[in-house]
């Protein structure tokens, strides 16, 4: 009797290992649908949910409202090419006194023209100066030869944002980025799915902001002209893709 007692005690134990272990592997099989599921989402449908997010707390100046899921608030991003822009070229045709404001530098896959506040607006404010003109139709056409990508950023010093007459560095920064967007959509007829405008306040100063040259510095607008791509990038945006893929109401591009 003692024996087999014993034998059922240990037969026991082993069910309940073994349940235990499929019940670990459905969890976890559970869990990476959930995280598949997530991640497959139809862009078109992120887009329109976050737009009715962002619409129904009115975070932008006439944004979407509940009533209008249909409309996009997401920023078109711009065409991945391998075009390259000559970039020196354009610097080269500046006038002195621009180019005293102006620095090229170069990273990988692309370009970047670095312009101070004076040369654009005037100090603190979004409004373009009219000495910018100049400067920013040259930069317009030189972009219109092209196909490359282009982004604007905007960039401000520290001090507090009331005191400019905006309600923070963010709203400033972006809408000088904004400014020189439309200038060259509006003025130049660069096509606007070639231009991407946002700011990044005072969150990356390149100076320490700590005496009225410093931040004078920080005070910049940056023109990332995206000359090059991966080759598997332009492949994807330059070619149709050979077939597609459905899985779960999710559609998958075959490249």
């Amino acid at each position: 009797m003692g024996k087999r007692k014993k034998n059922n005690e240990e037969g026991s134990g082993k069910d309940v290992g073994i349940v235990m272990t499929v019940s670990l592997f459905l969890i976890l099989l559970t869990f990476f649908i959930l995280l598949n599921s997530i991640a497959v989402q139809d862009d078109k449908k992120v887009r329109l949910a976050i737009g009715s997010l962002v619409g129904s707390f009115g975070n932008l100046k006439g944004g979407l409202s509940p009533m209008k899921t249909g409309s996009s608030i997401m920023p078109a991003s711009p065409p991945i090419s391998a075009q390259e822009a000559d970039i020196e070229k354009l610097i080269t045709g500046l006038e002195e006194e621009i180019n005293k404001h102006a620095d090229l530098k170069k990273e990988k896959g692309m370009e970047i023209l670095t312009i101070g506040e004076k040369a654009l607006f005037h100090q603190n404010r979004h409004a373009l100066n009219p000495g910018s003109i100049t400067l920013l139709k040259k930069l317009g056409d030189f972009i219109n030869e092209g196909e490359y990508p282009v982004e604007i950023v905007g960039h401000t010093d520290n001090l507090d944002a009331e005191e400019k007459g905006y309600s923070s560095n963010w709203e400033l920064s972006s809408l000088m980025a904004v400014q020189i967007q439309k200038y060259f959509i509006e003025k130049c007829k660069v096509r606007p799915e070639r231009v991407t405008a946002y700011g990044y306040g005072s969150q990356r100063p390149v100076a320490s902001n700590d005496t009225p040259e410093s931040m004078e510095k920080n005070r910049r607008i940056e023109i990332m002209f995206k000359n090059k791509s991966p080759v598997y990038a332009t492949k994807m945006y330059t070619e149709p893709p050979s077939g597609i893929f459905t899985y779960k109401r999710f559609n998958f591009k075959v490249y």
